[in-house]
């Protein structure tokens, strides 16, 4: 007769640390945590912009005209005046201030992705001050193609009116691989 000790490690059913129920759970509870965030966020901003509203459109008073004997009440309208100043310069800060690149960058990788010029390609890139400054750097295997490809950047609507203010090359070592760097810088005013 044989026996069998089902007490055994290798007998004994495996414990799973993160069963799919438990990480959907965990999901939906992050993703219903957020949407509430999201909501409280969204209603406390449209509470500040109504408040802000009200607030322009009540007359501001001065305490030059007003007489306020107690220094409970003064106080309290200084602190109000203090928040409706503050408020009245972020709202003049939004209105007035240019907020960075607010369509997106997906049109200018659209275009660099556009541009093939054979033996040319570049090796990285980077969109910077909202996009108005452009590094591309690359590598070609001939140098006449290089500028084929400036021209056919020039093409894209995205780098029409920006010039290359930094243009290095360097000539091939062992490998026979021209290296370039360009670099565009454009004021924000235009």
């Amino acid at each position: 007769m044989q026996q069998i000790n089902l007490y055994q490690a290798q007998f004994q059913p495996q414990k799973v640390a993160l069963t799919p129920e438990r990480m959907l759970q965990t999901v939906l509870i992050t993703l219903a945590l957020f949407a509430s965030l999201s909501f409280y966020q969204a209603h406390k901003n449209s509470s500040l912009q109504s408040e802000i509203i009200e607030t322009q459109q009540a007359i501001p008073i001065t305490t030059e005209s007003s007489t306020v004997s107690s220094p409970l009440l003064k106080g309290e309208l200084d602190s109000l005046q203090k928040q409706y100043t503050e408020k009245q310069t972020f709202l003049n800060y939004l209105t007035h201030h240019e907020l960075g690149n607010q369509q997106g960058f997906s049109q200018t990788l659209s275009n660099l992705s556009q541009q093939r010029i054979e033996n040319v390609w570049l090796t990285s890139f980077s969109l910077r001050d909202a996009g108005h400054s452009v590094t591309l750097d690359g590598q070609a295997l001939e140098s006449n193609q290089i500028p084929l490809y400036i021209d056919s950047l020039a093409q894209g609507s995205q780098f029409q009116g920006k010039q290359f203010s930094v243009f290095e090359l360097q000539q091939p070592d062992d490998s026979g691989i021209y290296t370039f760097k360009l670099q565009t810088n454009e004021n924000k005013g235009k």
